[in-house]
């Protein structure tokens, strides 16, 4: 029997009208190199993958109460990666500049040309979009 890794980390795709929310992590590649990836971060010890995601985007953007949707687990560097989605309707008008060091609205577009160019963090950012946006065109 293959025991089922844990979940390193909890990230969420943020998307409003068309644009999803990428953001360059102070703990990633720094500012010589920049990868824009998901918001959300580690898992602490004890808690759950949806506890992670909401205490990660109330931190790092003073989001909270939002419609979390399961996307999945992704692999990556030997880890899973437990991915949500969730709309937002307005602006995000501050974040932690402790752990982020920029946000941006991206259309599906401009992220497929972020990851050719090899300026995503994890690389499964853009597959985790794709799969939202199949759910979402399945739903109408």
């Amino acid at each position: 029997m293959i025991k089922q890794k844990p979940f390193k980390t909890a990230r969420c795709v943020l998307h409003r009208q068309g644009h999803y929310l990428l953001a360059v992590h102070s703990s990633f590649w720094g500012v010589d190199e920049p990868r824009w990836g998901l918001p959300g971060g580690q898992i602490e010890h004890g808690e759950t993958p949806y506890a992670a995601v909401q205490r990660e985007l109330l931190e790092e953007l003073s989001l909270r109460n939002l419609a979390l949707m399961e996307l999945g687990s992704y692999p990556y560097k030997q880890a899973n990666h437990m991915v949500f989605a969730a709309q937002v309707d307005g602006d995000i008008p501050e974040y932690d500049t402790a752990e982020l060091l920029d946000i941006q609205w991206f259309s599906e577009r401009e992220i497929a040309q972020l990851h050719g160019n090899r300026k995503l963090h994890a690389h499964y950012e853009l597959d985790a979009i794709q799969y939202l946006r199949q759910l979402l065109e399945s739903q109408h």
